[in-house]
């Protein structure tokens, strides 16, 4: 059976900026899910901690998550979200052990 690749990426806002990052993010989930290869997009922001971001993603191949990489809307958001967020994008890969 083919695994796809399952991702989380952790996104934090700096404080001033959660809005903003949110407002940036929400709509581009949209675009993300037409892409080639995207079986599947889901952004969340933490209860607890306001402006903390994680996204559930899942991806066809390898090739399809370079391509989404580099799309238009990551080619857009990157310098954008690159001055208003705390750090860096995290981004966990991880493998299903079991599913219903």
């Amino acid at each position: 059976m083919k695994q796809h690749l399952q991702i989380i990426a952790t996104l934090v806002a700096q404080k001033s900026h959660a809005d903003e990052v949110r407002n940036l993010l929400t709509p581009a989930v949209k675009d993300f899910r037409a892409e080639p290869g995207c079986l599947g997009y889901v952004l969340m922001e933490d209860r607890k901690h306001a402006g903390r971001f994680m996204t559930y993603e899942t991806w066809e191949d390898e090739a399809a998550l370079k391509a989404h990489m580099h799309s238009p809307t990551m080619e857009k958001l990157g310098p954008l979200l690159k001055e208003l967020l705390d750090g860096e994008i995290k981004q966990d890969f991880l493998t299903v052990l079991a599913q219903a």
